[in-house]
């Protein structure tokens, strides 16, 4: 309950601080960065900007959690790799778009596969392909009591 409450809040005060960020250096000089922003009123573009971060903290928030769950189990967890899946695909759709649209720039749209990739690298585990006749099945190496049953088997 208290790791909750302590998320929360950090949430509740980060959005507004990267809104005041991106208000104060995208917004200065002749040629602003963020152009579509600086040209609306400084209370509509903050409360946006504010609401933006804290729907993309949210979404990376539930990515996190979403891919740190589903790293632990075995195959009995695909449902939850494929919401991780989507809801990494979703956090980098909002982050390009986002970026887009504020910046102009459509490099941004390569949030996508860059969250992707990210994703892939925590929730992969190449302990779990075996090389011989182990398929990768995701589960704990064979002990040693298998491995003998197995050879005796065999032979």
């Amino acid at each position: 309950m208290l790791r909750a409450l302590l998320y929360g809040l950090a949430l509740l005060h980060l959005g507004p601080g990267l809104a005041f960020a991106l208000l104060a250096f995208g917004c200065e000089g002749d040629s602003p960065l963020l152009g579509a922003i600086c040209e609306r009123s400084a209370l509509s573009s903050f409360a946006l900007l504010s609401v933006g971060s804290w729907l993309l903290l949210v979404l990376g928030g539930a990515a996190f959690q979403l891919v740190r769950l589903a790293g632990r189990g075995g195959v009995e967890r695909s449902s939850l790799r494929l919401w991780a899946l989507f809801c990494l695909l979703a956090f980098g759709l909002l982050l390009g778009a986002s970026g887009a649209w504020l910046t102009g720039s459509q490099h941004w749209l390569l949030a996508v596969p860059v969250s992707l990739a990210v994703g892939w690298l925590f929730l992969a585990n190449p302990l779990a392909c075996q090389s011989g006749a182990d398929a990768c099945g995701g589960g704990p190496p064979p002990s040693d009591k298998q491995r003998e049953s197995r050879s005796a088997g065999e032979a």
